[in-house]
């Protein structure tokens, strides 16, 4: 893309999409426990996010639009060598960087909790959480560990309410709320630092900014919504 304009847009929009670790909090959560159209559901409301705020910034931000004409490659049938490949780099991330920060996180939280620091930041954010979003105090910590990868948010809410049967701790409209929230609020670290170094801290912070405020105010407003049409 030629101009600054056409990349921040691009960029802006492209932090909204739903990756493979919101798909698994997604999937994990909403579709095994609610259904797999909750989970459509989810997508299709992503999805017109993603195009009413794209309408937005390119009404916003100053400039004219730019054609764009891409090559498209030629395409191959896929080999077993190079599909053993993919299959690897994928899983890769996941040995070698996605299990650390999880054991970490884990460690992390288990530390704060035996000196008294969960508490205290789960009561500082129970406005949001419990009173807003309806959702259980502890998800605001969960929601803060989040950032490091999405995926997480399941693993150590499962960890910090001691069952991975999330029925037993969350109603469903809990369940569709949280998974709302984290499908919508701030990128993961990783997207953040691409975020940071193709456009600088500042325009990072303030697309982060952005989609947490998006997500707080929109996740409180599903969850009356859910209330109203009598998803309990």
């Amino acid at each position: 893309m030629e101009t600054e304009r056409e990349r921040l847009i691009c960029a802006f929009v492209s932090s909204l999409v739903p990756c493979a670790a919101r798909s698994i909090v997604i999937m994990g959560l909403v579709a095994t426990y609610l259904g797999f159209g909750w989970a459509v559901a989810l997508y299709a409301i992503d999805f017109v996010l993603i195009f009413v705020l794209g309408r937005i910034a390119f009404k916003a931000l100053p400039g004219e639009p730019v054609g764009l004409i891409m090559e498209m490659p030629g395409y191959k049938r896929p080999t077993v060598k190079v599909t053993t490949q993919r299959t690897w780099f994928r899983l890769r991330d996941v040995v070698f960087e996605a299990f650390p920060i999880m054991v970490a996180g884990t460690l992390v939280i288990y530390a704060a909790n035996a000196v008294g620091l969960l508490g205290l930041v789960q009561v500082a954010l129970s406005p949001v959480t419990v009173w807003w979003l309806g959702l259980p105090a502890a998800t605001g910590v969960v929601l803060i560990f989040g950032v490091l990868r999405k995926e997480l948010t399941l693993i150590l809410l499962a960890s910090i309410m001691g069952t991975t049967n999330f029925a037993l701790i969350l109603t469903p409209a809990q369940m569709f709320v949280f998974a709302f929230v984290v499908m919508i609020y701030i990128p993961c670290i990783a997207t953040i630092a691409v975020l940071a170094k193709e456009f600088g801290r500042r325009t990072a912070a303030l697309i982060s900014l952005t989609e947490v405020s998006l997500a707080v105010v929109l996740g409180g407003v599903v969850y009356r919504v859910l209330l109203l049409i009598g998803v309990g």
